[in-house]
Order: C-alpha cells, then structure tokens, then sequence
C-alpha cells in the first residue's frame, strides 16, 4: 500500500463512508416505510405500495452498484500499488487520476440516491434533528461539501488528457 499514491487512496475512502452511509440511510428508509400509515387507509403502510417498494429497489440497485465500484477499484488500486513495489510497472499520475475518478464516481452515485430518492421520499418529519434519516443526509452532505467531490470536473479533465497523451498535471485539482 506505501507503493501507492495519495490522491486516489483518499478518494477512496471517502467513498467507503459514501456507501455506508447510503446503505444505513437504506435500512432507515425501509424502517420508515414500514411504520409509516397511510393517511387514507391507517390499515396499510407506505411499504405495501408500488412507488415506495421501487424507491427502495432502484435505490439498493444504486448502492450495489457503487459498492461494486469501490471494491474492484480498491483492487486495481492495490494491483497497481504491487507492480509498483515489485518494479513491474510505476504508479503513475495518469494510474492515480484514473482510480481516483472512478472512486469519486462510487461516492457521487450514491449521493444521489440517497439525497435524491432516499431522502426526498422519506417524508419531512425524517428531516428533522435527531431523526437518523435527517443525520445520515447531513453526513452525505458534509461528504458533498468536502473538496473531494469538488475535484470532479478537473479530474474527468485530467483523465481525457491522460488518455490522450497529453501532459495533466498543469490542471488544478483545487480550485
């Protein structure tokens, strides 16, 4: 892992929190759906109808997908880290740029389902202090806000020009 370059390595990281945070906010959602009464018919819950049962499902497919992500680039990440290490082939800016995107990219995934389908559906009073849907948003947000996510832009950048054999490293990561 010393064989490695930083860059990539924290966008990583960042996006195994991402993850687990979505797959929490997930379990939350099912949880509150499963409380929650109808208003018209008190006998039945939000989980019985057909809207709330696919948020759910495109959801988890979202989370697994990114989770998907994470691993196999968490093992290209260490495959690269070993031919380094054992002088079969450097760890290159255009190596770190690539890994780093694609870990950004698992983050960013599940940013979205979780602001976007998780918790838009919830319902408001989840949004309030001390509800855990409330708390597993602003934890995402916080992750949204961070400079990470930020780099999105100059790294697909990067990447093109890497691809296209032209010099990256003159593009900014932070702005």
């Amino acid at each position: 892992m010393y064989a490695g370059r930083a860059p990539s390595f924290f966008h990583g990281e960042l996006a195994a929190i991402m993850i687990g945070t979505a797959y929490a906010a997930a379990d939350e959602y099912a949880r509150v759906i499963a409380a929650r009464p109808l208003i018209l018919e008190p006998g039945r819950t939000r989980a019985e109808l057909h809207d709330y049962q696919r948020h759910l499902g495109e959801a988890l497919g979202v989370i697994h997908t990114a989770e998907a992500a994470l691993l196999r680039t968490a093992e290209e990440w260490m495959e690269t880290c070993h031919r380094n290490a054992t002088g079969g082939a450097p760890f290159t800016p255009a190596d770190d740029n690539r890994l780093a995107l694609m870990f950004l990219n698992a983050g960013r995934m599940t940013w979205d389902v979780l602001q976007g389908t998780l918790f838009r559906t919830a319902g408001s009073r989840h949004a309030r202090d001390g509800e855990r849907m409330q708390r597993y948003f602003r934890d995402a947000a916080t992750y949204w806000t961070h400079v990470g996510p930020s780099m999105a832009e100059p790294l697909s950048r990067r990447v093109g020009r890497d691809r296209l054999g032209l010099p990256s490293d003159d593009i900014p990561l932070i702005p």
